[in-house]
């Protein structure tokens, strides 16, 4: 009976997307396909893929995330990492690049003894679209629009997600701002969001290794801190990771990708969740923002054509990534184990 709710699950929901043939953003996905596509995906390798339902937005959208590894059910003691795509709406490849990550582990695992590695050694963590609302938003009203839909009174809506994360939350208003108009508004309180919580929320039941936060454009490769010119403790690591998923990138396409700490190569970010994630867990924490470089190469509007190319000089950083994540875990040790695994149950 559960297969059977499953399958007609994926069958309305692709019955919905088909409205849209040919996608209502052309290659892009909106958040009816998105859906269509990430179900389709469990349904076909049910063994190494598992959606996850983690929250709402505040329009009530499902957030979802994908989880891949061998023993999809079941929380091993082995590394997780997280790759989060889409806080802000009008970065579309952003939603592209960790999906088709998840979409290609689980087409390779069979015949690639590298993905099979990954995937039977950690559990890897996809969260493509943190912000559906503000997608929605782009389809339907404004193509450039950024943070989410809060209404926040007086014709001002949204809130930054990529602000609204606890560490230095509202420390100055440089890297984030209190006026509800301005396009990086921080929001009311640290996690006010549903959005920020429902990341929040699944990090902290995981022991994430490693993060990836994709954004758009500029085509840097940055870390912590974000809130701070200051370097931080382990930023020789940092910046090595950093160096190497740079060159990684480079092999591929040519295109070099810029890299160097947040606070100081690009602008000042606080509340932002790489920050957050590295102050919690001191982990390799990202914010790679995808091509092109500038305004004037196509800013956020990327080519259709331009989808598949950006994520393939992308898969062998993420590949690094996992892999470090690997080599470098140390287990929980029995007791952390079982409670984790008593936590994933509850769920």
């Amino acid at each position: 009976m559960k297969a059977q709710n499953a399958l007609l699950i994926v069958l309305i929901l692709l019955l919905s997307a088909a409205a849209y043939p040919q996608g209502i953003n052309g290659a892009y996905h909106s958040y009816l396909e998105l859906e269509a596509d990430i179900f389709a995906l469990q349904q076909r390798y049910p063994d190494i893929v598992k959606v996850f339902d983690i929250g709402d937005s505040l329009e009530k959208r499902n957030l979802y995330a994908i989880k891949i590894s061998d023993n999809v059910l079941v929380e091993e003691d082995e590394p997780e990492v997280l790759f989060l795509g889409c806080h802000h709406a009008r970065e579309w490849i952003s939603v592209e690049v960790p999906f088709l990550m998840g979409k290609y582990l689980a087409e390779h695992y069979a015949s690639d003894p590298a993905v099979k590695r990954f995937v039977d050694q950690s559990e890897i963590w996809i969260v493509p679209l943190v912000n559906p609302d503000g997608l929605e938003y782009t389809l339907h009203g404004y193509r450039l629009w950024r943070k989410n839909r809060r209404d926040n009174g007086g014709g001002d809506y949204g809130v930054d997600l990529n602000r609204n994360y606890g560490h230095k939350w509202g420390i100055d208003n440089l890297g984030s701002s209190a006026n509800p108009a301005s396009e990086v508004y921080r929001g009311s309180t640290p996690f006010s969001e549903p959005e920020t919580r429902a990341v929040r929320d699944l990090y902290l039941k995981k022991n994430f290794q490693a993060l990836i936060s994709f954004h758009s454009y500029t085509q840097v490769i940055l870390y912590p801190w974000g809130y701070t010119k200051q370097p931080p403790d382990g930023a020789a690591t940092l910046k090595e990771i950093a160096a190497e998923m740079s060159a990684r990138i480079q092999a591929v396409s040519g295109r070099l990708y810029e890299y160097g700490q947040s606070g100081d190569s690009l602008y000042l970010t606080n509340g932002d969740v790489t920050d957050w994630a590295f102050a919690l867990s001191g982990i390799p924490a990202y914010t790679i923002e995808l091509p092109p470089i500038d305004w004037a190469s196509g800013g956020f509007f990327n080519r259709q054509e331009d989808i598949d190319p950006i994520f393939q000089e992308n898969l062998p950083a993420m590949a690094y990534l996992i892999d470090r994540a690997i080599r470098d875990y140390r287990p929980l040790g029995p007791a952390v184990y079982d409670l984790k695994r008593r936590l994933f149950k509850k769920d």
